[in-house]
Order: structure tokens, then C-alpha cells, then sequence
């Protein structure tokens, strides 16, 4: 979901998206692989996102009644 979010340009890394989320959904974790990856991706991106505007990371994200997430 970080990477998404950071294509989306909602954030302008993935380390600024965790901490966008973790507003939201304080309990998420991320083990060392994940990190790993999304650094990877980050070397290998051709761009970063242009930002338009501000963008509510409520209307991305959404808790569901079993705790789950889901992208809008």
C-alpha cells in the first residue's frame, strides 16, 4: 500500500506514507522484508510524484468492521 500511495503522490516516499497511515492505523507493522522491498523500489523508481494537492489519506484508506483495510 505505500507503494501505491507514494505513486499516487500522496506522499513524496514511502517512509512519509507509513507515518500518514500509522495516523489512521497506529497498530500496522511492517517487518524487515517489507522495508527492504519498498527501499528496493524506491531506489528504481524512474520519477517521484508531481503533488497537485493535498490529499486526505482518510479517503484512500478505510477500516472495515474486521479490521482490515481497504483502498477506495
Amino acid at each position: 500500500m505505500c507503494a501505491l500511495l507514494v505513486a499516487l503522490g500522496v506522499a513524496e516516499d514511502w517512509k512519509n506514507v507509513e507515518k500518514l497511515i500509522r495516523e489512521k492505523r497506529p497498530y500496522i507493522q511492517m517487518n524487515a522484508l517489507h522495508r527492504k522491498a519498498l527501499e528496493e523500489w524506491s531506489e528504481h523508481r524512474l520519477s517521484s510524484p508531481k503533488r497537485n494537492e493535498e490529499v486526505d489519506v482518510s479517503c484512500v484508506i478505510r477500516s472495515n468492521a474486521s479490521g482490515g483495510s481497504s483502498i477506495r
